[in-house]
C-alpha cells in the first residue's frame, strides 16, 4: 500500500512538471525581456536622450573647438574652468533656477551675440558720429556681458530674500499641522497646499527627496546646501538634532519661528537707525548747494552790482 501510495505521489509530481514546464519557460521569457530593457536603459542611446539640448546638440560642437583650443591654453586653465562651473551651479541652485551652468553659459554667449548685433544694426540704422557709434558699442558689449551675471545675482537676491521672509510663517503653519497629529512629511505637503513662495518650493523639494528614499537628515542637509541663509541652516540643524535626541519637532519649530522674528524686528530697528546716516550724504550732494543758491544767491548779485 505504501509503495502504492509513492508510486502515484511521484506520477504526480512527474505530470505537475510536465504541465507546469511550458508556464515557467514562458515566465523566463518575459524575465528575459525584463533584464534586456533594464540593459537597455543604460545604453548610450537612452543617456544621450535623458541629456539637455545644449549637451546633444551644441555642445558637442563647443566641447570640439574647446579641445582644439586647450592645446595651446595651458592647464591651469581647466582647473580654473571647473571652480567656474561649480560657482555657477551653486548660483544657479541659490537662485532657484535648475539649469545646468553649461547652459547658462550657452545663454550668456548667445545674450552677447545678440546685443552686439543689435547694437550694430541701430548704429548702422541710424545717422550717428563716430565717437556716439564707439560709446553706443561699447554700451551694448557691456550690456552683453554684465546683463547675464546682474540678472542672476538679482535672482539670487530675490530669491533668498523671499525664503527669509517667509521661514517663519512656514514653521507656525507646520507646527500647527504637527500639533494636530500630522507626521513631518504630511504636513511639508499640506504647507505647501496653503502657501505659495521660494521657501515652499523648497520645502516640496525636501518632501519629494523623503518621498524617493532620501532620508530626513540628507534631505535637510540638501536644503541647507542650497540656500545661503544662517537662519536656515539652524533651522535645519535643529530639526536634525531634535529627531535625534527624541524632542518634539513642534516645540523646535516654535521656538526658532520666535527667535527669527525678533531677529526680524531687530534688522529693521537697525536700518532704520542707518537711514538718517544714508540719507546724509545726498543731502549733501544735492540739496544743501540749492539751499544755499537760493539764500546766498541775491546777496551774490547785490554785491556784484555794487562793486
Amino acid at each position: 500500500m505504501e509503495l502504492l501510495v509513492i508510486a502515484y505521489s511521484f506520477l504526480a509530481f512527474i505530470a505537475v512538471v510536465l504541465v507546469a514546464s511550458p508556464w515557467g519557460k514562458r515566465m523566463d521569457s518575459k524575465q528575459t525581456r525584463i533584464d534586456r530593457i533594464n540593459n537597455s536603459v543604460g545604453q548610450p542611446l537612452y543617456k544621450e536622450l535623458d541629456s539637455s539640448f545644449y549637451d546633444r546638440f551644441i555642445g558637442k560642437g563647443v566641447k570640439a573647438v574647446s579641445e582644439k583650443l586647450s592645446r595651446f591654453a595651458p592647464k591651469k586653465k581647466n582647473t580654473n574652468k571647473t571652480k567656474q562651473l561649480e560657482a555657477i551651479k551653486k548660483q544657479l541652485r541659490y537662485a532657484g533656477i535648475f539649469m545646468e551652468p553649461t547652459d547658462f553659459q550657452f545663454i550668456k554667449y548667445a545674450f552677447l551675440i545678440g546685443t552686439v548685433g543689435l547694437t550694430l544694426v541701430i548704429t548702422i540704422a541710424v545717422d550717428m558720429e563716430a565717437l556716439i557709434m564707439l560709446l553706443v558699442l561699447m554700451f551694448g558689449v557691456l550690456v552683453g556681458v554684465m546683463g547675464p551675471t546682474m540678472y542672476l545675482r538679482s535672482r539670487v537676491t530675490s530669491h533668498q530674500t523671499g525664503i527669509k521672509k517667509q521661514l517663519p510663517d512656514a514653521m507656525d503653519l507646520l507646527c500647527v499641522c504637527i500639533e494636530a497629529g500630522l507626521g513631518f512629511d504630511a504636513a511639508l505637503l499640506k504647507v505647501s497646499q496653503k502657501l505659495k513662495g521660494p521657501f515652499i518650493d523648497e520645502l516640496l523639494i525636501v518632501y519629494r527627496e523623503i518621498q524617493m528614499g532620501r532620508t530626513r537628515r540628507e534631505a535637510l542637509q540638501n536644503l541647507c546646501d542650497a540656500t545661503n541663509l544662517d537662519e536656515l541652516k539652524t533651522f535645519a540643524s535643529a530639526l536634525v538634532q531634535a529627531e535625534q535626541l527624541g524632542i518634539p519637532i513642534n516645540n523646535v519649530m516654535r521656538a526658532q519661528s520666535e527667535q527669527l522674528r525678533i531677529e526680524r524686528s531687530q534688522q529693521a530697528k537697525e536700518k532704520g537707525m542707518k537711514a538718517s546716516i544714508k540719507m546724509l550724504l545726498p543731502m549733501l550732494l544735492f540739496i544743501f548747494p540749492v539751499v544755499f543758491i537760493i539764500l546766498m544767491g541775491p546777496t551774490v548779485m547785490n554785491i556784484i552790482e555794487t562793486f
